[in-house]
């Protein structure tokens, strides 16, 4: 197992009030494959991306990679973020006043610049006649396609990848899907969706509802959930 997380909670102040973003969080994570995470708006997905990529340092409980806690210090984490992980946010943070071909070359950790497979990322992402272009002349679905490419482009051990399909029609939408799960051959990518389509293909899906897991099941115990997110049934599950 890659991940490890020992009862992970996740807490923050609002006003006079705490907010309970993470509960209780129990998972184990193998080191490739891809993994799904579903749930409803506000469940916490985003929030266990956090946890895991370092970003964020839970209020409790443990997360070892590799057997070992992520460490508290900021300048480790952000090393191991560069050397062995990438992230696809909702929000892109591409740099303003790097061209394409350069935000996806920011991710490259030193150790070389793999030009076949970033061209290959560029061409299968449909983005090669943009590559010259500042990210303030793209539109939002290129911004996304660029955002993915820099997170694969370094063939990451971990590749983190928040609702990467958002704004993105269903054609290109489908390419993502196929890249991550080519990725997730030599790699484990944990996939947030809210797109239950996107996670047919997913080895293991795990369900957050209310900043817990309520669900973990490898793909043969439950090949897909049902798209509605009923309160009065969270946990309904078919197979096709």
């Amino acid at each position: 197992m890659i991940y490890q997380l020992n009862n992970v909670g996740l807490s923050y102040k609002d006003g006079g009030n705490t907010i309970n973003a993470l509960s209780d969080i129990n998972l184990e994570l193998p080191e490739t494959g891809l993994i799904g995470v579903i749930g409803p708006s506000g469940s916490g997905k985003t929030s266990l991306l956090y946890v895991m990529s370092g970003i964020k340092v839970p209020t409790s409980g443990q997360i070892l990679y590799r057997g070992v806690p992520l460490p508290h210090q900021t300048s480790l984490r952000n090393q191991l973020r560069r050397r062995e992980m990438g992230f696809v946010f909702q929000f892109h943070f591409l740099i303003s006043y790097l061209t394409v071909a350069q935000n996806i070359m920011v991710g490259f950790d030193g150790s070389g610049v793999d030009i076949n497979y970033m061209n290959y990322l560029i061409e299968e992402l449909r983005i090669s006649h943009i590559r010259n272009k500042k990210p303030y002349q793209l539109s939002g679905g290129q911004r996304q396609r660029v955002a993915i490419a820099r997170a694969l482009a370094n063939r990451p051990k971990v590749i983190f990848v928040d609702e990467p399909t958002s704004s993105l029609d269903h054609v290109t939408g489908r390419k993502i899907i196929s890249l991550l799960r080519e990725a997730a051959k030599n790699a484990l990518v944990i996939l947030v969706t809210h797109d239950y389509e996107n996670v047919r293909a997913a080895d293991k899906i795990v369900k957050i509802w209310d900043g817990k897991v309520i669900l973990d099941l490898d793909q043969n115990q439950a090949p897909y959930f049902e798209g509605s997110q009923s309160e009065k049934n969270p946990k309904t599950v078919f197979h096709l």
